[in-house]
């Protein structure tokens, strides 16, 4: 279906006359495509309206029943875990998506370099103010859709005219004071493509950090805004991979460069290094800028995952990987989201406090019924009152404390219905231990409470039975820990020689259910005792 402002937005600066009420009118039927909202909510959206009002009403209404420390905190948690939920909703497709970041900055030619990647030649409009940037994801689709997100967290489609109207023509030809900053107005472009080969990634295109020269202001007609160095950290802080492009040009790897990685984002993984346009560049000094930039970047004490000397307008590569192969190398990793942990862990936070809390009371009662029943004879009348009413004030707190434990048990249950329920009629896949590595649980382990996700301890083979599954002491543990037979052959080949009475393993916390006192770790063999003794 045609839309009615395809070319539109198709500005020629050497036409001889623009109407100007023409003009108006097109920029004011985009503006209003943008910010309209669907008559009615898609399936999805009811869903989190649902999810949204049991949070709203519920947890503070709960929360008001006891002193909980940090309530506020823990509420605007939910909230924002709410935004990204809804995020997620219009975009699913980006859900378990390895994001690969592309950063720079300004002209460093990324939007040309993933045009050449994907061999399109203008997917992705170039040089995109940095005012006016907006997070653009490409991904995989067998047919071509562009998608944005409003500010209204709702969705439209756009045409290309339309998505090269935001980022050039819309604001061409107009005052400084009637220039629009989309960013205002949208919060992320996801286009989908044919021509976008790898099924598990996510590419971002994100704004220069960098201001331009004064040169290259003059000639787009920007302010040169102060925004751009922190638009493009947050942009960066999405992405679980980085591409980090600089023009041969401007020679190696540059201070401000390392300084905006290094103290602003800080990047904290390997990310690839990228020497682009190097068309433009004498061949003679290619490989000293590619050589210089790769040591640059090791003195600054950043691991490099590949590095390329590139061309984006040729796609050749001068020296170095070809940066098709990193690619590749990230399609072939799973990401799962982790949307239950995430509101879990508010969720648990409360019932803990609420569960040590009536502990605590538990104990202060036991250390006052001796006093009171040894009394007679021993304190005044008015003591003996006060410790009655004191003990009858701690009764109460600690009967309130359980009462909001359940409570929010059962506030727990109920956001994780109907959160799992969304992700499921999204086909979004969330992460469980299973999936992850190789699950092992224990149950009412007061010890193992105490631990948090991330904890490690180490462990021993008790016994391995394909009925009962596999049994593992630990010093850190009052009871023994389990693993289901089932889950040991989902791994492991030979489960009777990787789990043999004797092997020794370690044992990592991947989350503490208070709710239902139950502590899961997942596991790895580390040797054998049996085995040992042979060698």
């Amino acid at each position: 279906m045609s839309n009615a402002l395809d070319g539109a937005f198709d500005y020629d600066p050497s036409q001889e006359e623009i109407k100007p009420a023409t003009v108006a009118d097109d920029r004011f039927k985009l503006i209003s495509t943008l910010i309209s909202t669907p008559d009615a909510l898609s399936a999805g959206a009811k869903e989190f309206k649902a999810l949204e009002t049991l949070i709203r009403s519920d947890f503070l209404k709960l929360a008001a029943g006891v002193g909980i420390p940090g309530e506020s905190a823990l509420y605007n948690e939910l909230l924002v875990l709410l935004s990204d939920l809804r995020d997620l909703i219009e975009f699913p497709h980006l859900a378990n998506k390895n994001v690969l970041a592309i950063g720079g900055g300004f002209s460093s030619g990324k939007s040309g370099f993933l045009n050449a990647i994907l061999g399109e030649t203008d997917l992705l409009p170039e040089g995109i103010r940095e005012t006016t940037a907006i997070p653009t994801y490409l991904t995989h689709a067998d047919e071509e859709s562009i998608l944005a997100l409003n500010t209204f967290d709702r969705t439209q489609r756009l045409t290309r005219a339309e998505l090269t109207a935001i980022s050039h023509a819309f604001n061409a030809g107009q005052s400084e004071e009637s220039k629009i900053q989309f960013y205002h107005i949208l919060k992320l472009i996801q286009i989908q493509s044919p021509c976008m080969k790898w099924r598990n990634v996510a590419l971002l295109d994100t704004p220069g950090y960098s201001k331009p020269n004064i040169g290259d202001a003059a000639a787009e007609g920007t302010n040169a805004g102060n925004t751009d160095e922190e638009k493009a950290r947050e942009h960066l802080s999405l992405a679980d991979h980085l591409i980090w492009s600089i023009a041969g040009k401007d020679g190696v790897l540059q201070g401000p460069d390392i300084a905006f990685l290094r103290d602003k984002v800080q990047w904290p993984r390997p990310f690839y290094l990228l020497i682009n346009k190097c068309d433009e560049l004498a061949k003679s000094d290619v490989k000293g800028i590619f050589d210089g930039s790769l040591a640059a970047a090791k003195a600054a004490g950043f691991e490099i995952a590949g590095a390329s000397a590139f061309s984006a307008r040729t796609g050749k590569v001068y020296c170095g990987d070809d940066p098709r192969k990193w690619f590749d190398e990230i399609d072939g990793k799973c990401k799962f989201t982790q949307w239950r942990g995430r509101f879990k862990a508010v969720v648990e936070k409360v019932i803990r406090f609420n569960d040590d809390e009536e502990k605590r009371c538990s104990a202060l009662e036991k250390s006052l019924k001796p006093v009171y029943l040894k009394a007679d004879g021993v304190l005044t009348p008015d003591q003996i009152d006060a410790v009655k009413s004191a003990m009858s004030d701690v009764a109460k707190e600690r009967k309130a404390h359980a009462v909001a434990a359940q409570q929010f048990i059962s506030f727990g249950q109920k956001v994780e219905s109907r959160l799992m329920s969304i992700l499921k009629n999204l086909g979004v896949s969330d992460e469980t231990a299973a999936a992850v590595g190789l699950e092992a649980t224990s149950t009412s382990d007061e010890k193992l409470l105490a631990l948090k996700k991330g904890d490690k301890i180490a462990g021993k083979v008790e016994k391995l039975s394909k009925f009962l599954g596999c049994f593992i002491n630990s010093p850190a543990a009052s009871d023994q820990i389990r693993i289901k037979y089932k889950e040991i052959e989902r791994h492991y080949t030979s489960p009777e020689e990787s789990f043999a009475v004797g092997t020794q393993v370690e044992l990592t916390v991947y989350e503490v259910q208070y709710s239902d006192k139950r502590v899961v770790f997942t596991v790895v063999p580390v040797k054998s005792e049996n085995k040992a003794s042979k060698n």
